[in-house]
């Protein structure tokens, strides 16, 4: 009897935390969407106003939780339409224009009104299991961090729900239930569990402990090149086990590639603009001498006109090095460039020889140089 007892007072007090948070959200909701509607179209102005109009961290999260909830509708149509090949902003400029997306347009408009106000957020990629079933189309929703904690929250599935929300700022070990990141990072958890374990729903042998706050706290700092590499990483080391997984795991390789080959193109324009510099100081040089040093410039001034090119070759040779050396570069071959440098090395050092031989002589014994 007393047992009873307890479990009724403990569903009631559930009930009654359940209703509170209910009612919290939804007074934060109906003042978020006061926001007037020209401000609506750039995460900047929803963060600006969420700021100035909010106190807590909770209570902007809240904030922003509820306006993407409430006004963006789920429309896998428009997949292709703003997400295909286009970079994070034009996505998130589409999907305020549009007010339709899908999984990752609901994720990473969430993340990115936290981010333009300060607070810690991520977009966490995976996949789900529904009823038992799991759903190995990818799926998208958000880590959030706040009052020393980590959460999780899944803005798409939570979309229209009003104040009634079931997936927002959720314990990770809960949200683990539905919910599979690619990256076991983002199970938060202090031993995560297999892919195989979440789809067949059994536990194997203990783990080892894992520090996911630190990796975490640490995984925030990486810029995108790291974060994608880290990702991948962990995602080899937990097995990749099927088709699907190594679909993604491939998709990640080939953002990092993707990443690579534009440093690479970056370092390699660069060059060319460097050897281009240098060529032209080279050749302004020479035609200067070819005209016997005139108009007239003291002695130091002509031993110094060659010396910028010392800072610029080492530079061109510097970035050439670097192209292709952390993935193999198909595309930008510098080859040709090196030897490009070679030689305008080997002739800039012909012209110190002769400013060196010219520069010892006397004024009468310098014109016998250019004859």
């Amino acid at each position: 009897m007393k047992y009873l007892l307890f479990l009724f007072l403990l569903t009631a007090s559930s009930a009654i935390l359940k209703a509170q948070d209910i009612d919290e959200f939804a007074a934060i909701d109906s003042r978020v969407q006061r926001i007037p509607g020209q401000e609506t179209y750039s995460t900047n102005s929803i963060a600006n106003y969420i700021q100035a109009n909010f106190t807590t961290d909770k209570e902007k999260m809240c904030a922003a939780y509820a306006w993407v909830i409430s006004n963006i509708e789920y429309d896998k149509d428009s997949m292709y339409l703003f997400n295909y090949g286009k970079d994070n902003d034009v996505k998130l400029s589409a999907t305020l224009k549009k007010r339709k997306g899908v999984c990752e347009n609901f994720a990473s408009l969430f993340t990115d009104i936290l981010l333009k106000m300060g607070l810690q957020s991520c977009v966490v990629y995976g996949y789900t299991k529904i009823n038992g079933t799991v759903k190995w189309i990818g799926h998208s929703w958000c880590a959030v961090y706040f009052d020393k904690k980590w959460y999780l929250c899944d803005p798409t599935w939570d979309a229209g729900a009003g104040s009634n929300t079931n997936y927002f700022l959720v314990d990770p070990a809960e949200f683990l239930q539905a919910h599979m990141p690619f990256d076991p990072l983002w199970q938060l958890q202090d031993y995560p569990i297999t892919n195989r374990e979440f789809y067949e729903n059994t536990i194997g042998k203990k783990k080892p402990l894992f520090h996911f706050a630190d990796t975490a706290n640490a995984f925030m700092r990486l810029d995108s090149l790291q974060q994608l590499e880290a990702t991948s990483r962990r995602m080899f080391a937990a097995g990749i086990e099927n088709d699907n997984l190594r679909l993604w795991n491939a998709y990640y390789e080939m953002k990092i590639a993707i990443i690579y080959g534009e440093q690479d193109m970056s370092l390699y324009n660069s060059a060319v603009d460097d050897v281009n510099k240098a060529t032209n100081i080279f050749n302004d040089f020479i035609q200067y001498r070819n005209n016997r040093f005139i108009p007239a410039k003291k002695d130091e001034e002509i031993r110094r006109l060659l010396d910028p090119i010392d800072t610029i070759l080492p530079s061109a040779y510097s970035k050439t090095d670097e192209i292709g050396r952390r993935q193999k570069n198909f595309q930008y071959n510098p080859g040709s460039l090196i030897q490009r440098l070679d030689t305008l090395q080997k002739h800039v050092q012909e012209q110190k020889d002769f400013l060196t031989q010219y520069l010892a002589l006397s004024k009468e014994e310098r014109e016998k140089l250019f004859y």
